[in-house]
């Protein structure tokens, strides 16, 4: 069974480029008053493989009461274990479908800018998303993300001002199989107390020289490729992935790219109709700038259940 999947295919991409801003009901905004999660930091300037457990938590705070580990003599159980429950998952995952909810944020610009203030107005929006898994006759499974409204429209459209900034963090998970761990160096930072599970905290970051196909970034017409850099939190028992945070290895001066932060929260469901419980998303924070102001989304997910295919998605005309 081949478990390997590029990381162009699990990127997450944004797209900053906004047409003027349609009228909005705010109303869904009021409901849930945003607060910042993801801050402006200088992830930037530190290297998560060689800086000080400190001078990493001072950038990532979710590390809060991290009790640092000084040996990496666990680190190869530690990853063979989630490769391990991965290779076990993955030919198991179904089609399944949640309900999205999508608050986006944009922090104080310059109105003179591109987009002017179109780019200030927060908004929300409500799809349903897809996770569909492709099981091959070969023992590969790929795995795709979809949202639809409520009519069945592809919701991925690029352009659109309340279009989703951020997607395949569904699978991000699938960086660590045992196939994708040779594209990343990673480093044990220590044990943690995470979303009311023991934890290893690990420190990871992907070596351009190994990694064939890069996640891509798209913004205003330009694409350019990127790597990641990051923190998993993985359970101490059954090596699933509690947390996942990525950022990014080095900027990206071409397109102005200071920053780019996500979070993932993964939770238990289990899937009724279906005998199998899964590790999905429950909640994604997604940070970026591009030098005009911390730009942030937030993904919530509830309600996952069998999707069946034969359910039309319509595609945008």
């Amino acid at each position: 069974m081949n478990l390997k999947l590029s990381a162009a295919g699990i990127a997450f991409a944004a797209s900053m480029a906004l047409p003027a801003a349609p009228q909005m009901d705010l109303g869904r905004l009021a409901a849930a008053p945003h607060t910042q999660t993801l801050g402006p930091d200088a992830a930037e300037s530190i290297n998560y493989l060689t800086a000080p457990p400190e001078r990493i938590r001072e950038v990532v705070p979710a590390l809060k009461g991290l009790r640092p580990e000084a040996g990496q003599e666990a680190l190869p159980e530690i990853l063979a274990g989630v490769a391990k429950t991965i290779a076990a998952v993955l030919p198991r995952l179904p089609n399944l479908v949640s309900k999205e909810e999508i608050f986006h944020f944009q922090g104080k610009r310059d109105a003179a800018a591109a987009g002017g203030l179109a780019n200030l107005q927060p908004w929300s929006r409500e799809f349903k998303y897809l996770i569909l898994s492709h099981h091959g006759a070969d023992g590969n499974t790929t795995i795709e993300e979809l949202r639809t409204d409520a009519k069945g429209h592809s919701a991925d459209g690029a352009g659109q001002f309340t279009a989703p900034r951020g997607y395949g963090f569904a699978y991000q998970w699938l960086f660590f199989s045992a196939a994708n761990q040779e594209d990343f160096r990673f480093r044990l930072l220590g044990q943690q107390e995470k979303d009311g599970r023991k934890t290893w905290a690990v420190a990871f970051a992907q070596d351009p020289a190994r990694v064939r196909n890069p996640a891509l970034f798209q913004s205003e017409g330009k694409v350019a490729p990127f790597y990641y850099q990051g923190v998993l939190w993985v359970d101490r028992g059954s090596f699933d992935i509690v947390r996942l945070r990525t950022d990014l290895l080095t900027p990206l001066p071409e397109l102005h790219l200071r920053q780019m932060t996500t979070e993932v929260a993964f939770r238990s469901v289990p899937i009724h109709g279906f005998d199998a419980v899964f590790w999905l998303p429950s909640e994604v924070s997604i940070a970026s700038d591009q030098g005009g102001g911390l730009a942030e989304e937030s993904h919530r997910y509830s309600d996952y259940h069998l999707f069946h295919t034969d359910t039309r998605i319509i595609p945008e005309p």
